[in-house]
Order: structure tokens, then C-alpha cells, then sequence
């Protein structure tokens, strides 16, 4: 039962937080705090270290790989045939290049397995093909709307507050947002057109739009540069092309900040479609361009995996580093060798369906299908819808005790920790110009609960300290 005092902590907590523009939307409409944890999620030096080197290689295999439409088309072209979204994404592309600057704004996000893991492979299919020796396990990495670089920010300030009122351990400090906020202002700036505005394409009714305007008031701030917060289909009812700029309000748009269009519910109507062709047509620099979203896929993901594939894109020392960190990712016709034999992944899955995860082709959290859900999935799947999706080995997270905050009421349970890595990443014609890592997002959220979505009410937010 917690004292009266702890009561007072999280009271006065919850509303610094709220001073401190941690805010969200319920979906009837309420403002409430953006849920987070009051015990910093304590992480290795080792371990940190390795995360952090991480990022830059990443950031560069997603610029080579953006750059290869031959390899994309391959790989994505079976699995659009039976996924409508994924087809569509396809037939944006232009055949002429409208702009060769990229700005890759990623986070790249892993558990730390259980200690009792960290050596011992022998729970993983094909251990003969699999490195050991990492405590990381790569989720997936996020190369659209990458969100939260405000809130985050926010909530370590929160943090540090009571760090320096010795009412919670030390936590490694933590600010992507100025980095991300500069980011932008260098691509506002490379694009080379005086009084233009940067373009974030919202949804329309966004619960995370603080963390949306954090961002944009910072850029305000500090660059005097304007952001104009658009849905697709506003897009397309006030757009124009000029000379092959896309103008909005009367202003050329030098870049396009998507926070929107990474799933089929942002593309319901004709008008929808028609904004982001819109925006294709034109010469911004798109955050992320069409390619670097595509090279974003599950099914893009698992192929990398692959070393053979991987180090077509990176050295090969680059490729066992990030290799180290991959969790089994497989085709559902895939043919595995398994305690119980060669076995198709299908199959192998339908018959233990703890041990893994079935991912489509979507972003944005609350996609995915976990236990007892991937048989009955399975079942009805036709064979040619296969393709769509992706088997992904559940990683066995370390797990740890946290207080979590979430709607005015606190919780004390027994939780599991996921960790992003900031990454920014500059190219032009495909040649990396900066590349760096510029801080992390700690999701915590109870043991129990499969998706790890902030807003969509699955995780806190957290910070990270180091053990």
C-alpha cells in the first residue's frame, strides 16, 4: 500500500509533467498526462555502448537499401499482391528523381534479453546460422514517425527534477528533440529556398499532437521556421505544384515531415491518395522519402537477417555487429530445422505459437498477432496471402519491477523495458554527408502486455540509468 507521501510524490509528479507539456488526448476527447514510469530502467555500460555504436551502421544500411528499387521491388512485389497498402506505397513511385537529398530520422528499437539468455541460443531455430554473445535483441527499426523525440525529452527534464530533489536514482541524461529540431533546420536549409515552411502531415484527430507540437513550437524557437500540420487529404485540397515546388498557403515546401501515411487508415479516401501524390510529384525533401519508408518493411527486415543479403549492403564486420542483435525472422512457406525436424515455419508456429510473433506489413503498433491469436490467423490465411506476412521469434525481455503512472493512478508491477536509439542520418545521391546518434526512448510497459504503443495506451515512457 503506498504512503501517504509516495501519494503526494505522484500527485506533484503527474503535474510538473503536465507543466512540462506531457500531454495527451483520450479518444473521448480529455487531455490526460502521457503515461510514464517513476523507475528508471537501469542498463549496462556494455550494453549501452553497443546500442548506441549500433545506430550509425544502421542509419547507412537503411540509406543503401533505400537506394536499391531493384532489391525493394523484389522483395516487396509478392507480398503487395495480396496487400492492398503495401501495392499502393509500390505505385507511388515516380520514374523521374524529384529530389536527391535524404534526411533518415530513425529509432531503432531492441529488448535486453533475460540474463539466463544471453548465452544460451539453444531455445533458437537454426542456432547453427545465429551468433551469440549480445543481450540485445532488435525489434524492429522505425524509419517513419519515429515519434516521442519531445515527450522524451520532456520526461527526462521531469526525471532530473527529482533526481535533483534525491527522489529517484541518477539517469543518463537524454534530449533528442534539439537534434532532431536542428536536423530539420539544416534540410529547411540545403533545400535552398528562402522564406519556405516545413510540412508535417498529421492525422486528423492525432492524441499525440503534443509531442507533434513540441517540435514544431522548438523549431519556432530556435530557427524561426514555420510548420504547417496538414492531413493528406488537406494536402491535396490546397496544394499546388510550381515550378516543381509543392506550395501550401502560398509557401514553398521544403520539407515534408511525415507523421502520417504509415498505415491504410490514412489513405481511406480518393483525395488521401491523391495528397501524397502530390507530394511525390514535388521536389521536397521527404522525412522519410518513399524509398526509406519501403526499406522500413517487416518484410524488409526479415531478409536482411540473412547474412548473405546483409553484407550485399554493409562490410561484413558491420554485418556480424548487427547481426549479433537479430532475433529469428522467417517466410511462412520458410523450411526450418527444428527440434521436431524440417518443418515449415507455418507449421513449426501453428504448433507453438508462444514462441513467436506474426507481423504484416504495418506501422503504428496494435498490428501485430501474439499465442493463441497466430493458429487461428494461420488457419483461415490462404496461401497466397502468406506473402504479407512475417514469423518473428518472441524475444524473452529481461523483466524488472517499475511504477507506472497512467491516468492519474500508479501501479507497482513487474515490467519489461524497450529501448530506441535516435539515429539522423544525411545523403545525398546515396552518399552519407553526417550520420549520429542523438538519444533513446525507454517504453515500459507490465510483463503481460504484447504491443508497446505510448498513445495507444500499451507503455510508459521512461528514461534510462545506468546499472
Amino acid at each position: 500500500m503506498q504512503t501517504q507521501v509516495q501519494n503526494e510524490l505522484i500527485e506533484n509528479t503527474i503535474e510538473t509533467g503536465k507543466l512540462f507539456g506531457m500531454l495527451k488526448y483520450l479518444p473521448d476527447g480529455q487531455l490526460t498526462h502521457a503515461p510514464f514510469s517513476l523507475s528508471p530502467y537501469s542498463i549496462s555500460a556494455e550494453d549501452l555502448h553497443e546500442m548506441t555504436e549500433l545506430t550509425s551502421y544502421f542509419s547507412e544500411l537503411m540509406i543503401r537499401v533505400s537506394q536499391d528499387w531493384d532489391f525493394l521491388d523484389q522483395h516487396l512485389g509478392p507480398s503487395a499482391n495480396t496487400d492492398p497498402f503495401l501495392k499502393m506505397l509500390l505505385d507511388f513511385r515516380m520514374k523521374e528523381v524529384t529530389q536527391s537529398k535524404q534526411l533518415l530520422i530513425q529509432r531503432n528499437d531492441f529488448f535486453i534479453i533475460k540474463d539466463e539468455l544471453r548465452n544460451d541460443r539453444q531455445g533458437r531455430i537454426e542456432t547453427k546460422k545465429t551468433l551469440s554473445g549480445s543481450a540485445l535483441r532488435q525489434v524492429e527499426i522505425n524509419t517513419v514517425s519515429a515519434s516521442f523525440p519531445f515527450l522524451i525529452t520532456q520526461l527526462a527534464r521531469l526525471h532530473q527534477n527529482l533526481v535533483e530533489q534525491n527522489q529517484l536514482e541518477q539517469i543518463i541524461p537524454n534530449n533528442p528533440l534539439s537534434p532532431v529540431v536542428n536536423a530539420f533546420a539544416k534540410a529547411m536549409q540545403d533545400y535552398g529556398s528562402t522564406d519556405a515552411v516545413m510540412l508535417m502531415v498529421s492525422q486528423p484527430e492525432e492524441s499525440n499532437r503534443f509531442d507533434q507540437l513540441g517540435l514544431e513550437q522548438l523549431l519556432w524557437d530556435e530557427h524561426k521556421i514555420r510548420t504547417l500540420r496538414k492531413s493528406l487529404t488537406e494536402i491535396y485540397e490546397i496544394g499546388c505544384l510550381r515550378e516543381g515546388h509543392l506550395v501550401l498557403d502560398a509557401k514553398i515546401v521544403a520539407v515534408t515531415y511525415y507523421r502520417a501515411g504509415y498505415t491504410p487508415d490514412d489513405f481511406r479516401t480518393a483525395e488521401a491518395v491523391k495528397g501524397r501524390k502530390l507530394i511525390e510529384a514535388s521536389s521536397t525533401i521527404q522525412v522519410p522519402d518513399l524509398t526509406m519508408q519501403l526499406a522500413g518493411m517487416k518484410k524488409i527486415q526479415q531478409v536482411l537477417t540473412k547474412p548473405e543479403i546483409l553484407t550485399a549492403f554493409v562490410s561484413p564486420e558491420i554485418s556480424k555487429l548487427c547481426r549479433k542483435t537479430f532475433a529469428g525472422m522467417y517466410t511462412l512457406d520458410e523450411i526450418i530445422e527444428t527440434p521436431e525436424g524440417k518443418l515449415s515455419a507455418l507449421e513449426f508456429a501453428s504448433r507453438n505459437p508462444e514462441k513467436y510473433v506474426l507481423k504484416p506489413q504495418r506501422e503504428g503498433g496494435g498490428n501485430n498477432f501474439f499465442g493463441s491469436e497466430i493458429p487461428k490467423i494461420l488457419a483461415k490465411m490462404q496461401k497466397e496471402e502468406q506473402n504479407a506476412y512475417v514469423l518473428m521469434e518472441k524475444i524473452q525481455a529481461k523483466t524488472h519491477p517499475a511504477i507506472l503512472v497512467v491516468n492519474g493512478l500508479s501501479e507497482t508491477t513487474t515490467c519489461v523495458s524497450e529501448i530506441g536509439r535516435y539515429g539522423i542520418c544525411f545523403a545525398d545521391d546515396g552518399v552519407v554527408q553526417s550520420n549520429q546518434d542523438v538519444g533513446y526512448l525507454v517504453r515500459t510497459k507490465a510483463e503481460n502486455v504484447n504491443e508497446g504503443g505510448v498513445c495507444s495506451g500499451f507503455a510508459c515512457l521512461n528514461s534510462l540509468s545506468e546499472s
